[in-house]
């Protein structure tokens, strides 16, 4: 069983108890400004954070709802049971995590969070000095990275060739003409999640037919990540389910441990690697990767910038659905990523942060519309606000074949 950590969040005294009322009540914790919802019935009390699972929004009060059980997120309108700990808007999506609510003999109350230890706290190691050209980072292509660890060689979401999402998704950069001997020849291969621009079974099916035995990792998702793997005919012998939170070995220098998103874990994960007490941190795609608890002050992040893959609202026609309105709630939304991007870098505090997993075009004629309409975020504004946020930490912008050389780095990050 996993050890678990208790942290008091709240204290209310007798007095406060007692002025709680039926049904919702929020209440703030004057030290640090996090607040929290405590729900009050004849059966007891229920809490948790007033943080929505879906992308980290504040609650308020549901004013449609009389019995006074529900609260409606400030993003996206969410709502949450607090009396069932149940989303109900949309239905059948996340539960909760509650707080445990411990009752003191003088009638006061304490909220508890109880947590797992960060996983990538056991075992460990203290960071040894680099040599120049021991750890390279190479950007092929989108979400398509290249590590080099010492001798071994660690590839990231190889989407090499095709396009992705039905034609709607092509490369924006050509990747090196060498791409899939450099694919074939890696040692192990990480693919985060399953959607295409990920899982690309166009560039696997050429691994399958020159080296079907690498190694490939996945996370132990509810949804498998080669979910489709049978009906592709792509022959590959050596997937490794892997379970969260658990240092995999490679070797004596080289470690990684896939971690879960807190928003989507039935699909979609992160990974740290840890090369001799180096850590490089790849959030990939993760809406909220392991539900906001990362590691700080990691050598290398790496995580994406210009968003998902939906159609809303560019292929939505007809009553508010205007080119106006299409323009400004996309303006609005790339705004909200690139300040939710930038703020969790400053969290983190990495000393490098490099945006990827978002050069991709849609090319195809009949996507032109959603090209022109869907403008994206570019990776020079995510780091010129990263800049401006988190002065330490230095950003670094892939182009096509631009390799990091993580010892020269840290030595010197203005070269």
């Amino acid at each position: 069983m996993t050890a678990q950590t208790s942290k008091v969040v709240l204290s209310l005294d007798a007095k406060e108890v007692d002025s709680l009322k039926d049904g919702v009540n929020f209440k703030k914790n004057p030290s640090d400004g996090k607040c929290y919802i405590i729900y009050k019935s004849s059966g007891g009390f229920k809490a948790c954070k007033n943080q929505c699972k879906h992308q980290g929004g504040v609650f308020i009060k549901d004013i449609e709802d009389l019995d006074s059980r529900t609260v409606k997120c400030t993003k996206h309108n969410w709502k949450l049971n607090i009396s069932s700990m149940k989303y109900v808007n949309p239905p059948d999506s996340f539960q909760q995590d509650e707080l445990e609510v411990e009752i003191l003999d003088e009638g006061g109350m304490q909220l508890v969070e109880l947590s797992p230890i960060d996983p990538w706290l056991t075992a460990p190691r203290k960071p040894l000095e680099l040599q120049e050209g021991e750890v390279k980072i190479t950007y092929l292509t989108h979400a398509c990275m290249e590590l080099q660890f010492g001798q071994k060689c660690f590839l990231f979401d190889p989407w090499l060739r095709g396009p992705a999402f039905a034609r709607g998704w092509w490369l924006l950069h050509e990747p090196p003409a060498d791409c899939l001997d450099r694919l074939c020849a890696a040692d192990l291969i990480y693919i985060s999640h399953l959607h295409s621009d990920h899982l690309s079974y166009p560039t696997l099916k050429v691994l399958s037919e020159r080296r079907p035995d690498v190694p490939i990792y996945v996370g132990d998702t509810s949804r498998p990540v080669f979910w489709y793997l049978e009906q592709s005919k792509v022959k590959l012998t050596n997937i490794k389910v892997t379970p969260f939170g658990v240092w995999q070995n490679v070797d004596e220098s080289l470690r990684f441990m896939i971690l879960m998103d807190g928003v989507h874990p039935e699909m979609d994960t992160c990974i740290i690697v840890d090369y001799k007490g180096h850590m490089i941190l790849n959030t990939v795609d993760c809406t909220r990767p392991n539900g906001g608890r990362l590691p700080q002050n990691v050598d290398l992040m790496m995580s994406d910038f210009a968003g998902g893959a939906s159609g809303f609202p560019m292929t939505f026609q007809g009553g508010k659905y205007s080119s106006s309105w299409k323009a400004e709630f996309i303006k609005n939304e790339r705004k909200k990523l690139l300040n939710y991007k930038a703020t969790l870098v400053k969290s983190l505090q990495p000393r490098i942060y490099c945006p990827f997993a978002g050069y991709f075009v849609e090319a195809h004629p009949s996507d032109k519309y959603i090209k022109n309409t869907n403008i994206k975020n570019s990776p020079e504004d995510l780091n010129a606000l990263i800049n401006k946020l988190a002065p330490d930490t230095k950003t670094w912008t892939p182009k096509p074949g631009a390799m990091l050389d993580l010892c020269l780095a840290l030595k010197d990050p203005t070269s």
